[in-house]
């Protein structure tokens, strides 16, 4: 499994977090910084709260897809109501977050390999998938969110 998942380059962006880009994303830095870390915490909490073995997922093409490229399309997803970010996220509470996201993750590399999360999309991943599923999310906000730093 890897490291950080990611948190180092999201950490490293905490200071633009109120730089906006409208022609790359109708939102700031610090509001894709926020997404990642509420997607990372209710995933992890899923996770552990997980009783295995997983329950059988059909076959996706698109988790194959995704999991193959290790890419998500831009502008294809949308997200679900309670891992939307707020406008108004402070670089303190950005900071708070990213430590707690670093801290489930910590203990999401000791659980079960057979703990398993339910994706709207992806269906049921296992522990590995999960946290695959993890770092390929925060790089495709990391990679936003260098595209509005260019911009």
């Amino acid at each position: 499994m890897n490291g950080d998942c990611g948190l180092e380059d999201l950490r490293s962006s905490v200071a633009s977090a109120a730089l906006r880009a409208s022609a790359v994303s109708e939102w700031s830095i610090g509001m894709h910084v926020h997404h990642c870390c509420l997607v990372m915490i209710a995933v992890c909490q899923s996770l552990i709260a997980s009783t295995p073995p997983p329950p059988r997922s059909r076959f996706s093409l698109v988790t194959a897809l995704v999991f193959s490229s290790g890419r998500i399309p831009r502008g294809r997803g949308r997200s679900p109501d309670e891992v939307l970010p707020r406008q108004d996220v402070s670089a303190a509470e950005l900071g708070t977050l990213l430590d707690q996201s670093e801290r489930i993750l910590t203990e999401v590399h000791d659980l079960d390999p057979k703990a398993w999360f339910r994706h709207f999309v992806f269906g049921v991943l296992d522990r590995d998938k999960t946290v695959r599923l993890i770092l390929i999310h925060n790089r495709h906000h990391s990679r936003i969110i260098s595209d509005i730093l260019k911009a």
